[in-house]
């Protein structure tokens, strides 16, 4: 048996060299490449000397071809831009890279279009599995193109199906909080700006806002409910509507990342001061939040930590630990933190 390595200048390293001189069948060098349980150790690390002494490297392509884990796994999310995500993305990573998978990320917009071309892609790549945070759950194409691509998934933030494993924070609890804080502060007019029943986030929240007013006994202005936008845009033009209200609201609660950057410019050009004139309380926390005058009060949680939980409980799918059960669903607290943006309204604004 000849154990010689090839000598020809830059002749190209083949699984057959690796296995000439690892003295084994290019079998025993796939099933080693792809993590095997079933290699002899003595075997195994004749097989990863050779690798090492030669230099060689897997092709990733050929072991899709053949159905061979990529150890790769795709992450789908709307906004590049938002730092919830740039979070998620790092606490999925740490854990993935751990188990040897490479994350790859791409950013869809918010384009149901996109969201499908991307699902395509990966699947096309061989994706072992995927991380999601679908822009319309209830986006039929979409949905379907997922379906089709049965790659095993986990929705961040989102739900899909009682089939589809979930990790979120506890948006109801939070909003839930905030409400009842302002209201226990004799608000009675709370504006609540967030993206309104399109997906899980927007529902829990309004619920929590919801519930809050039904346990205060308070009636819920149906006015000062702002429901269909995430964007900085879109805030400061609702901000300034509310704020032209014949009644305005005394107090607003902003649910979501990018809303702040849109309420704060918009509460100063009406030349109102936070809380003498409006009391202000923001999701998610942020630079902003922090270093705004005043410092304003958050529902805060975890971006790193729910990246870390999808990350693990699609690694269970991935390894066939356990199967994903229905309505699985991974939940992080929120927090509440108050700072200097609340106070009681002012006499005579009821």
């Amino acid at each position: 048996m000849d154990n010689t390595p090839p000598t020809t200048p830059h002749q190209r390293i083949t699984v057959h060299d690796v296995a000439r001189v690892a003295g084994v069948s290019i079998g025993t060098v796939s099933r080693v490449v792809n993590g095997a349980a079933t290699v002899k150790p003595a075997a195994r690390e004749r097989v990863n000397q050779a690798i090492a002494e030669l230099g060689w490297a897997p092709s990733v392509a050929a072991q899709a071809m053949r159905g061979a884990s990529s150890h790769m796994v795709g992450f789908i999310f709307s906004d590049i831009r938002n730092p919830l995500y740039s979070a998620m993305v790092k606490g999925a990573e740490d854990v993935l890279t751990q188990h040897g998978y490479l994350l790859m990320i791409a950013s869809s917009d918010g384009l149901a279009e996109r969201e499908i071309a991307l699902i395509d892609l990966f699947a096309r790549r061989k994706a072992d599995g995927l991380l999601f945070t679908i822009e319309e759950e209830s986006d039929t194409a979409v949905r379907q193109s997922l379906s089709s691509a049965r790659i095993p998934t986990v929705m961040l933030e989102r739900e899909l199906s009682p089939a589809v494993p979930t990790v979120g924070a506890d948006h109801y609890g939070g909003t839930r909080q905030a409400a009842e804080y302002l209201l226990s502060l004799g608000h009675r007019r709370i504006a609540l700006i967030s993206g309104g029943r399109s997906n899980r986030v927007g529902r829990d929240r309004l619920r929590g806002f919801t519930d809050a007013h039904a346990a205060a006994g308070v009636e819920q202005d149906e006015q000062l409910m702002r429901l269909d936008g995430f964007s900085a845009d879109y805030a400061f033009r609702q901000t300034q509507l509310l704020l032209g209200l014949e009644r305005p609201p005394t107090a607003l609660i902003a649910a979501g990342m990018h809303l702040l950057n849109g309420i704060l410019p918009a509460i100063r050009m009406k030349g109102l001061r936070i809380p003498h004139d409006i009391s202000l309380i923001a999701s998610n926390d942020s630079p902003l939040a922090q270093l705004a005058t005043p410092a304003i009060s958050v529902i805060r949680y975890d971006g790193y930590a729910l990246g870390r939980e999808a990350a693990l409980l699609l690694l269970q799918q991935l390894k066939g630990e356990t199967p994903p059960q229905p309505n699985a669903r991974v939940e992080l607290p929120t927090e509440f933190v108050m700072r200097e943006s609340c106070a009681a309204p002012k006499a005579g604004t009821l």
